[in-house]
């Protein structure tokens, strides 16, 4: 899984695949949060309140790039980490 940001000692990468479509997790010492982007909601895991906050608002400024990302992956038939390491900017 690609990373595609570390802050605060979070750190967000990104897993897709074409039956559960597109989904980010947030690490965060030894807890995960599992965060859907189609509708954008926790999935799965536990973390501190401030992390789940932090990690949640980063996906919805980023969700849109995220999901057209997505689209231009399946399409092309790309790897997403190929793209992700090429040209996205989420810092």
């Amino acid at each position: 899984m690609p990373v595609l940001v570390k802050s605060c000692g979070i750190v967000i990468r990104m897993l897709i695949d074409r039956t559960f479509g597109m989904r980010l997790h947030a690490l965060y010492g030894n807890s995960e949060l599992i965060i859907g982007l189609k509708p954008l909601r926790v999935i799965q895991g536990e973390a501190p309140g401030w992390v789940r906050d932090w990690a949640v608002d980063w996906a919805r400024r980023h969700q849109r790039e995220l999901l057209a990302e997505w689209a231009i992956d399946l399409n092309l038939g790309v790897p997403i980490s190929r793209q992700a390491a090429g040209h996205l900017s989420f810092a």
